[in-house]
């Protein structure tokens, strides 16, 4: 009679431990079992960094400046901050976006650096305002009211919009009525131009830098006149009709809503957000516009957002959805399959093709239109619900959802377990230039998996052995290094708990043949590659 254990694998917590499958753990606390050995996990290792920020709930790694070394900003006191980079391929202002911090934000380099920590140090709202005041046009003061209009006499009508030093331009306000203008051609009697008041620019965390005209003529389309300076309140407009410029682009792109949260960024330039159960989009490669016409009504209100290869994943307090397109006029939403709700905003992680995030019954993966409870043959719901799952916030690293709540850690390996590790965290970040996961622990960063090991503690299913049939003598643990701490359980009482000092046969005590459950367990830091316990020495290998 031999029991050996050659394959090490993750736990099972549903599952009754006489019935496991054979390899699979009771316990498997602190492994690393990438090689199918177990092997010790490494704990955090410190960066040495402090954040200057009360109870950090968001960290962010802005990869710009300071010598290549870029900066960390962190948001605290329970802030879900969200924060996408610029969409633009080369942005020269290296410009960042986020929601959850009060309005809707952005900022460049100098905005985002500027001072001291905690950073970001400075912003602008997020979206270009309408003008205030109203456009009123007159005519100029050279104009003979008694004359008769040229025939080349024009009916128009004036638009005004404010555009930011990033070339952000908001949406128009027009003039409340037209008026005759004409060109100064040969022939043509004075004042023919029109005396535009001009509206003002708003005061606020607005970066505006110009006004800028634009004019229509006889029922056209609105065409580029001029930029003015902000502080600006009248322009005479003497631009002939050859010299307009292009249509006015900005016609529907508001601001984005001030409740908008959860900000994600999309393929083709694309970012969506949230307020409510209202999904947003912006205009392509414009963070700026937020048209209200790219709106999506869900039919509950959402919880959060995620962007996979399959489309966009909304997960709300009723059935979660799927919105799939390639440009933010054109979004279908389709309700998946599956009732579960999201339980905690932070649980969300994009798992590359699919999303996991955590639902009152346990971990559920969205994948195109299909969605299920990946962990219901993993943990029961009482399990499940034990985790307090609401106050999970996780992450994506190396194909695992390495989720912390409660101060506490779990590894899920869809198609393998769950593994439980000795790691609290308030907030995280996965930078994905350097493949690290980086965590708050009491105001400092670390990074995950790059400390020193810590102690594992790995115990096997229950293997039930006929009484009279265990006469159990001897035993061989393989290892890279030595010792490794054993202990062997004959109905749950240690028959064996010793230090395994090499790769020879040991004896175990004698005194436990009657005994029916049986369980192995190893514990340290070397590396295990097998173990194994036998009636005869003949029988080890």
């Amino acid at each position: 009679m031999r029991i050996a254990i050659t394959a090490f694998k993750p736990e099972l917590p549903r599952i009754d431990p006489r019935l496991l499958p054979d390899g699979q753990a009771q316990a498997a606390r602190n492994v690393d079992l990438e090689r199918g050995t177990v092997q010790s996990l490494h704990g955090p290792a410190s960066t040495g960094i402090s954040l200057d920020v009360a109870k950090p709930t968001t960290l962010y790694r802005y990869p710009h400046g300071n010598e290549g070394r870029g900066y960390w900003f962190a948001w605290g006191m329970g802030a879900q901050v969200h924060v996408v980079r610029s969409p633009l391929a080369n942005d020269e202002w290296n410009r960042i976006y986020w929601t959850g911090d009060d309005f809707p934000k952005m900022a460049g380099i100098g905005q985002a650096t500027a001072g001291s920590p905690p950073y970001p140090g400075s912003y602008y709202r997020l979206g270009i305002p309408e003008p205030g005041g109203e456009v009123a046009l007159s005519a100029p003061g050279n104009r003979d009211p008694g004359e008769t209009a040229p025939d080349l006499a024009l009916d128009t009508a004036y638009a005004v919009t404010l555009v930011s030093r990033y070339g952000e331009e908001g949406p128009p306000l027009y003039s409340g009525g037209t008026i005759v203008r004409w060109d100064a051609e040969d022939g043509a009697p004075d004042g023919g131009e029109v005396v535009v008041r001009l509206p003002t620019a708003p005061s606020g965390a607005y970066d505006i830098q110009s006004l800028r005209v634009y004019r229509v003529e006889s029922g056209g389309v609105y065409q580029y006149v001029a930029d003015l300076e902000p502080t600006a309140t009248e322009f005479l407009d003497d631009v002939s009709s050859e010299r307009l410029g292009v249509e006015i682009p900005s016609t529907e792109w508001q601001a984005p809503d001030a409740r908008m949260i959860g900000l994600t960024a999309l393929p083709n330039g694309i970012l969506a957000g949230y307020f409510d159960n209202t999904l947003c989009f912006s205009e392509a490669y414009r963070p700026h516009a937020w048209p209200v016409g790219y709106q999506l009504a869900m039919p509950n209100d959402i919880v959060a957002i995620a962007s996979t290869s399959a489309g966009l994943v909304v997960l709300t307090d009723g059935q979660p959805q799927l919105v799939t397109g390639s440009s933010p006029a054109a979004m279908a939403q389709q309700e998946l399959d599956v009732s579960q709700t999201c339980v905690a905003p932070r649980s969300v992680v994009d798992m590359g093709g699919y999303a996991l995030y955590a639902s009152p019954d346990g971990l559920v993966a969205t994948s195109g239109r299909d969605a299920q409870v990946v962990t219901e043959n993993v943990l029961t719901k009482r399990q499940w619900a034990a985790m307090r799952p609401e106050m999970i916030h996780a992450y994506r690293y190396d194909g695992r959802y390495v989720g912390f709540h409660a101060g506490k850690c779990f590894v899920f390996t869809p198609g393998e377990g769950v593994e439980f590790v000795d790691v609290e965290a308030d907030a995280g970040y996965y930078d994905i230039a350097d493949d690290t996961l980086y965590l708050v622990q009491d105001s400092s960063i670390t990074a995950w998996r790059q400390g020193d090991p810590l102690e594992y503690r790995w115990r096997s299913k229950i293997v039930e052995v006929p009484p009279g049939g265990a006469g159990f003598t001897c035993g061989k643990l393989i290892a890279r290094d030595y010792p490794v701490r054993l202990r062997v359980f004959a109905d749950s009482v240690p028959m064996l708990d010793a230090d395994i000092t090499g790769p020879g046969m040991f004896r175990l005590p004698s005194g436990y043949v009657l005994s029916r459950d049986w369980e192995i367990e190893i514990v340290g830091t070397n590396e295990v590659h097998s173990v194994q316990i036998a009636t005869s020495p003949s029988e080890l290998t």
